[in-house]
């Protein structure tokens, strides 16, 4: 039997991103005292981008083009009338197994950047709200032929059943709760790291991790494999614990891009990469170098889901930042 593919769990959103050449400050008026607000912002240009963290995971997964990926999760009409469906299914090894709501939007994310790099930020759920009525039980038939599944952010409902239901089906998965780590309950944080093989978040969620779950880190490797922290031009830090118990640290740098243009969607290159190792059968270790690989291309073009790579680059970009190819990535 060929294991070669992944589940990715997460959101599929639009991305609008928005300029405001002054400075929000002088556009907002607040009086504390009668909790009156007003503001008013007039953008001087707007962009149309692909997005959600499931959506920018499996772009990148389709340009590596070696696991074979599904996508579960819900959307709007608007996801096949503003092109994001034929985005995605332009991937022969990208299959889309969404539920299509008529009745709601897909997911979007308001992005409104003034002159000092300030942002306002509105996100509306629309039919992600939806996810929490998923079964993977009922969508997934084949179950044993898939290597690992990315449990990423969207609401604490959906995620826990996800946990559960990945569980039953005995597919490994990593837990990536993202910016809604706040919202998670203590006991429902521990039982869902119980379930998890991975954790990966940035240096702020790891620290939200701990300190809702009152877990050290050690505690947390009691439940999960191995925990991934994300710096952004920090690199990473990989901390796993051995066969024999011993805990290692090990700090990945980042691949250097040719430029950066936008970070945006950075950190969910890193997990496809990680995802594609894992695939490959590499070690964890190489498997997040493959990660901060795929990384330095996001950055390169403004954007989440706008890069263009193949794997010949991704190997020549792995050998001069690390010094040597991984066999498994060498041969594929």
């Amino acid at each position: 039997m060929l294991k070669n593919k992944v589940l990715v769990l997460g959101s599929l959103a639009f991305d609008y991103i928005m300029s405001f050449k002054e400075n929000f400050i002088s556009a907002v008026s607040i009086d504390h005292d009668k909790e009156e607000y007003q503001s008013t912002v007039t953008a001087d240009s707007r962009h149309q981008f692909f997005g959600g963290t499931a959506g920018n995971i499996a772009y990148n997964l389709g340009l590596l083009s070696i696991a074979k990926v599904s996508i579960l999760g819900s959307v709007g009409n608007d996801f096949e009338t503003l092109g994001y469906k034929d985005h995605i299914k332009k991937f022969k090894n990208v299959d889309l197994k969404v539920d299509v709501y008529d009745n709601l939007f897909t997911a979007a994310c308001y992005i409104v950047n003034d002159i000092k790099s300030n942002q306002m930020i509105i996100f509306h759920g629309g039919a992600l709200d939806r996810c929490k009525d998923i079964d993977l039980r009922e969508k997934i038939s084949n179950p044993e032929e898939f290597v690992y599944a990315i449990n990423s952010t969207q609401s604490v409902e959906a995620m826990t059943n996800f946990a559960a239901q990945l569980i039953d089906l005995q597919i490994p998965s990593i837990f990536d709760p993202g910016q809604v780590t706040p919202l998670f309950q203590r006991e429902n944080l521990i039982d869902i790291l119980k379930r998890s093989d991975i954790l990966i978040g940035n240096n702020h969620e790891i620290s939200q991790i701990k300190e809702r779950s009152g877990l050290a880190e050690e505690s947390i490797l009691e439940h999960v494999k191995a925990i991934i922290i994300t710096k952004g031009s920090e690199g990473s830090e990989l901390i796993y614990r051995d066969e024999n118990n011993k805990i290692y640290k090990i700090d990945i740098p980042i691949a250097t891009p040719m430029k950066i243009e936008d970070t945006t969607g950075a950190g969910d290159g890193y997990r496809a990469g990680i995802l594609t190792g894992l695939v490959l059968n590499m070690t964890i270790l190489d498997s997040c170098r493959l990660g901060a690989i795929i990384g330095s291309f996001v950055v390169e073009t403004t954007g989440a889901q706008t890069q263009i790579f193949n794997i010949e680059q991704v190997r020549k970009r792995f050998f001069n930042t690390f010094g040597y190819t991984p066999a498994e990535l060498e041969n594929v």
